[in-house]
């Protein structure tokens, strides 16, 4: 009999995890200050709404519909069609995702060592003694860069970083999978809370939660709109599979329409905890608040130097971010784990074993192509880097747009209604809206997603 999570708030957690990581924690806080800040707020809350909801809607009732793998999901609900290679394609897409964010993950857990033997001060500290007029900034970016670009340590943390993945995924569903995500998800939400009022109550905090909430509309562009629905997109872990894996182990009780709310409203708080987080720390220490992606490991390290209490902190902030990398990957890794059980017929602990095999491999090539492979290039990306491009680029917004189309158009309305009503215990009010965004609305957006990433749509719109 196939395994279900025992509790509702084990279901919410473990959907919460596989949405919150890195892209709340890093990429959430560098997007809004590279669009603006309160009017990006405003609109990206919008795009979850309209955008991020109707698509994890979509992904949970095919999998809690199908309770099988993401393919084996296809193929159960429309046997003997092509829909079956959505699935197939979006199980390739989590290997090569988990691939390249095992190293970035991989780095989380460098930092966390480097902010537990406090590293940061002593690196600033010695480079300082040398060349005094040499900023924090500059001495953490070269030491950022030397550490990426090197060969072993972080292809070792990276390595170290799938086996704890491997070990809690052995636990199977609800003593691997559930278990983690109702101990993990309450530390990175105490966590997060402790660091938000630390921030509060540095000097200037107020100009970084005015940047972050008093919208100036005359900044917000085409290009605005497009980020924060492609934000809304990315944030709610959409396009992987990763969400259908997860419903295919909710209860046929649970309701998606609730379960989804309350997954993106959590999501939505933690980003918004990241950027009080950050944003009044940046603007104390006169850092700008559009850093871009070095905010978390050359930007934040430069401001726990200079903070009173820093190394506290900067060690919190790491385990934090480790923390939500590893719940974002577990899903990832559980989207592999399924296809080789149910659809190739491995045991769940081969199948482990095989998932964690490929992608220790991808994460080696990804690593070392920032470093000695640099130059082998693909359409002149590093392994790396069109890795990321391949895969947020293209893949995940056709997969979710063919998800999407799936449900909207395809899957039989009566099951779409059956779903998300549980058979007729609940009300239905919002079946016709959710298969109308379905059906135009979400494909009309994902559409311009995908043509602003892969280069398309100008920036200047």
């Amino acid at each position: 009999m196939r395994s279900t999570f025992s509790t509702r708030m084990g279901a919410i957690a473990a959907a919460a995890g596989s949405a919150i990581g890195l892209g709340n924690i890093w990429r959430f806080p560098y997007m809004t200050g590279e669009n603006g800040g309160a009017a990006f707020l405003l609109i990206y809350l919008g795009a979850v709404l309209v955008l991020g909801i109707p698509l994890m809607i979509a992904e949970l009732l095919i999998g809690r519909t199908a309770h099988a793998d993401v393919a084996g999901s296809f193929r159960k609900l429309l046997p003997d069609t092509k829909w079956y290679w959505v699935g197939a394609v979006s199980v390739f897409v989590a290997v090569v995702i988990l691939g390249f964010y095992s190293v970035i993950s991989g780095w989380t857990l460098e930092y966390t060592w480097r902010a537990l033997t406090n590293d940061f001060q002593a690196s600033v500290a010695s480079a300082q003694l040398v060349t005094p007029e040499a900023q924090a900034s500059q001495i953490l970016t070269m030491d950022f860069n030397a550490f990426a670009q090197s060969q072993l340590p972080p292809v070792l943390w990276a390595s170290l970083f799938i086996a704890i993945n491997a070990f809690i995924l052995l636990g199977g569903v609800q003593k691997g999978i559930e278990r983690a995500s109702n101990i993990l998800m309450p530390i990175l939400l105490l966590l997060l809370v402790a660091l938000c009022v630390n921030s509060l109550t540095l000097p200037g905090a107020s100009e970084g939660l005015k940047f972050l909430f008093e919208p100036d509309f005359s900044k917000v562009t085409g290009q605005t709109v497009l980020a924060a629905c492609g934000q809304a997109f990315f944030s709610m872990s959409v396009g992987m599979g990763c969400l259908i894996i997860y419903g295919s182990y909710m209860g046929d009780s649970t309701k998606l329409g609730k379960t989804a709310l309350s997954v993106a409203a959590l999501d939505t708080f933690i980003a918004l905890l990241a950027g009080i987080t950050i944003f009044p720390a940046c603007y104390s220490y006169g850092i700008t608040p559009n850093a871009g992606p070095s905010l978390i490991f050359i930007t934040l390290p430069s401001v726990f130097v200079a903070m009173p209490g820093g190394y506290f902190w900067a060690l919190l902030f790491f385990v934090l971010v480790t923390l939500a990398a590893l719940t974002s990957t577990m899903s990832l890794l559980e989207a592999e784990v399924t296809f080789f059980n149910e659809t190739v017929g491995l045991s769940r602990r081969r199948a482990i074993l095989l998932s964690s095999l490929i992608t220790w491999v991808f994460c080696i090539v990804s690593s070392l192509s920032l470093g000695i492979w640099d130059g082998y290039r693909i359409a002149g990306l590093n392994f790396f880097d069109f890795c990321d491009f391949v895969t947020s680029s293209v893949f995940m917004p056709l997969g979710a747009a063919a998800i999407s189309l799936f449900v909207g158009w395809k899957l039989d309305r009566q099951i779409v209604r059956d779903a998300i009503t549980n058979c007729n215990e609940d009300s239905g009010w919002y079946v016709l809206p959710l298969i109308w965004a379905l059906r135009i609305f979400c494909p009309a957006i994902i559409f311009l997603i995908f043509l602003k990433g892969i280069g398309l749509i100008p920036d200047a719109i």
